[in-house]
């Protein structure tokens, strides 16, 4: 591979919340899963986008972290049908990030028309976290085999001393073979989340590339596991 798609995103605020987190106050991951990536392109080209399709590398950076107070409805199952609680609605805290940045990286320069018009708004966390596009365009990169990142996730390895936060992730999902199954999560891993704030942290990896461009960025190029 020696040519990327580089796609630019931004935004007023994006919630990469934790999965799992379902009661108390609502947090936010350091960067999205490359799950959440999968789907903000898939909103592009307005379809559902298999992991075995692109190989994607990102970087994301924000502002600040910032709280909101939000009215949550909560509902019931009495058996027979689902239905407002008995308890009523309540408010909880939800942590959002300001002014999001995100960089994407692909293997698809076929899929450049797709982000030029995309066929339905991207957004990163909730529906209001919109995103639009800043730029897109065709990058020229060379494989490294060490290389310094931010902002992004790499494969938890115990052989090196990565700076970051313990996450274990679905590497991707995919869609239940039943309607109404929902989704399937596949390869679930571990990863070290890489804060955006401050200096590139210094990583090894067979999937690492860098930007031929002045001053150079360097870049995970993430391959699912299908």
């Amino acid at each position: 591979m020696d040519k990327v798609l580089e796609i630019q995103f931004s935004g007023w605020t994006a919630t990469p919340r934790y999965p799992f987190v379902l009661s108390g106050n609502a947090l936010c991951m350091p960067v999205p899963p490359y799950s959440t990536i999968l789907g903000i392109i898939g909103c592009c080209l307005g379809r559902f986008v298999s992991p075995n399709e692109v190989k994607v590398g990102f970087r994301y950076l924000y502002d600040t972290v910032s709280l909101d107070i939000e009215t949550r409805r909560r509902l019931q199952y009495d058996g027979k049908k689902i239905k407002n609680h008995d308890k009523g609605s309540d408010a909880y805290v939800r942590e959002f990030h300001t002014n999001p940045y995100l960089t994407v990286w692909i293997d698809r320069l076929d899929w450049k028309d797709f982000f030029e018009s995309p066929v339905g708004t991207p957004a990163l966390g909730r529906s209001q976290d919109l995103l639009q596009i800043k730029k897109i365009s065709i990058k020229e990169v060379v494989p490294i085999s060490e290389g310094y990142v931010k902002g992004c996730m790499v494969p938890f390895d115990a052989n090196q001393m990565i700076p970051g936060q313990l996450v274990q992730l679905a590497d991707s999902y995919i869609e239940g073979e039943k309607p109404g199954s929902g989704r399937v999560p596949v390869n679930p891993m571990m990863f070290v989340a890489i804060h955006g704030e401050g200096k590139e942290v210094q990583v090894r990896n067979s999937n690492l590339y860098r930007i031929l461009d002045e001053p150079s960025v360097d870049f995970y190029m993430h391959t699912f596991t299908t």
